[in-house]
């Protein structure tokens, strides 16, 4: 739900689209069920459409429905959600993707784009890539930290590699460790920290209480 909170979405303005309010109606029309983003909406357990968005019952978006919408530019600060599962941007004059648009999206699963837009993180970051009926569809995101070809990404010690969207990867903490490149082992020891922190207030309370009354007591 924070995910969806946290969305810019859409509007459409002199053919670019731009960070905005939360808005499933922005783009003109209704999605339809015979879509691809549809009928994946409707196989999904507890999803619903609203407008152009597909989304489940606590109103987290996993689907857009932005096909034929006149769309050329995407704003690079557009932040889409982590939840998104699918999104079709078929028949738009896009001329490209802004390069880190999808980091992040680790759930997506289906994008569909003009012909002439390549898959993001290339075509080597999916499953399945088709090119048809003037439509590039990239289906089934590969994990990113399994690369059979390329650069590997690799880790400092202490840490893991984790996906972060179509082609990327990032470094982690393993479990157990924290902190600047990883090097603090353990939890925060919280019961200490705040052990001592009541220590030490109750300390500089008695001492100030005890400067205080020597103060009246002299007066």
């Amino acid at each position: 739900m924070a995910a969806a909170l946290l969305l810019s979405v859409l509007v459409l303005l002199s053919g670019d689209v731009n960070s905005g309010e939360l808005n499933c109606t922005l783009c003109p029309g209704e999605m339809k069920n015979t879509s691809d983003v549809g009928r994946r909406c409707a196989a999904s357990a507890g999803a619903r459409i609203d407008a152009r968005c597909c989304v489940i019952e606590t109103d987290t978006i996993v689907g857009l429905d932005l096909h034929n919408c006149s769309i050329a530019h995407l704003d690079p600060a557009l932040h889409l959600p982590s939840s998104l599962a699918a999104i079709d941007l078929s028949q738009n004059p896009l001329q490209d993707l802004p390069p880190d648009m999808f980091q992040g999206l680790t759930n997506l699963q289906y994008i569909a784009l003009p012909p002439n837009i390549s898959c993001p993180g290339g075509d080597g970051a999916w499953r399945s890539v088709n090119s048809s009926a003037g439509v590039r569809v990239c289906q089934d995101q590969r994990d990113g930290c399994n690369r059979t070809g390329g650069v590997e990404l690799l880790c400092p010690e202490n840490s893991l590699c984790a996906p972060d969207g179509p082609g990327s990867s990032q470094c982690v903490c393993a479990p157990g460790f924290s902190g600047y490149k990883c090097l603090r082992e353990g939890s925060f020891p919280m019961v200490m920290f705040f052990g001592i922190l009541a220590s030490v207030t109750v300390t500089l309370c008695v001492l100030l209480w005890c400067t205080q009354r020597k103060k009246v007591k002299s007066h």
